[in-house]
């Protein structure tokens, strides 16, 4: 892997999307508005649960193409 530059790693652009998801979350964490009797914080937890599985796939993926170079 030398050569290779750190900051175009998977892992570190993933890390950094999941980073940016949770932000996202917890940025309406103490907000008040509540659909169907939830808060919307709860709903955005529940709905990125798919993006983080979506994220590991893509990872297993990326990361093989990019270890075969």
């Amino acid at each position: 892997m030398q050569g290779k530059s750190k900051w175009k790693d998977p892992g570190i652009i993933l890390c950094g999307v999941l980073l940016l998801v949770a932000a996202i979350v917890l940025i309406w964490w103490p907000k008040d508005v509540y659909i169907m009797g939830i808060s919307l914080a709860g709903w955005l937890m529940f709905s990125t649960y798919f993006i983080w599985l979506l994220i590991g796939v893509i990872y297993i993926f990326w990361i093989e193409k990019w270890e075969k170079k």
